[in-house]
């Protein structure tokens, strides 16, 4: 990577949150979880990117 800085800034642009993924942020999820907090919350699936996700083209059908 000869341009470490525009590499980071279309890294950060992919993720609508404008920020990179920390550990704490899936550890934030698991200890929710684990408390009562989240009792009455079942068959989910949770996606920790930032809004990556949305980002991506949808599948052609």
């Amino acid at each position: 990577m000869d341009d470490r800085s525009r590499v980071r800034r279309e890294l950060l642009a992919m993720h609508p949150v404008g920020r990179l993924g920390e550990p704490t942020d899936v550890g934030n999820l698991a200890v929710w979880l684990a408390s009562e907090e989240s009792a009455f919350v079942t068959g989910q699936v949770y996606v920790i990117d930032g809004g990556r996700t949305k980002k991506l083209p949808l599948p052609i059908a």
